[in-house]
């Protein structure tokens, strides 16, 4: 078995084929080119995809790859927001849309939440009433007061 070392690129113990592999893997993420590309057999790629060094090894190329690109999730939901604008300054309705759609399901947003709820209960009289007071304690305790202050 090929000696496993410190390559100085990855703090993870690889051997010098297990560290091209993870290299050419994160360029595209095919695991039979890499194989190759590595020295390898291109059928093993899948095999050494799922070692647990490689995985971790490969985790580790993504982390700082996101680390060092500062893309997060507010990042992702600017872009989006920005995107909309653009498409809506243009004209392009269908573009907008898709911005939308994608800034409705991002996380830090979730305007969908309610569609995430699944209950699966039986819709008999008693637990639709108890529902429908559920929702009117909501309602009322959510009710704007006529009033409005500034300070």
């Amino acid at each position: 078995m090929a000696k496993r070392i410190n390559n100085g690129v990855i703090p993870i113990e690889l051997t010098a084929k297990e560290t091209m592999f993870v290299i050419e893997y994160t360029k595209d993420f095919s695991p039979r080119r890499a194989a190759e590309a590595s020295g390898h057999s291109p059928d093993s790629g899948y095999d050494i995809a799922n070692r647990d060094t490689v995985q971790k090894a490969v985790q580790w190329v993504l982390n700082q790859r996101l680390e060092s690109s500062h893309i997060d999730a507010e990042w992702v939901l600017m872009e989006a927001v920005d995107n909309h604008m653009i498409a809506r300054q243009r004209g392009n309705i269908s573009a907008s849309n898709t911005a939308l759609n994608l800034i409705m399901k991002h996380t830090l947003v979730d305007a969908v939440a309610s569609d995430k709820l699944n209950l699966n209960v039986h819709a008999d009289k008693d637990v639709m009433e108890k529902l429908n007071r559920g929702r009117e304690r909501v309602r009322v305790r959510d009710k704007p007061d006529d009033e409005v202050s500034f300070f």
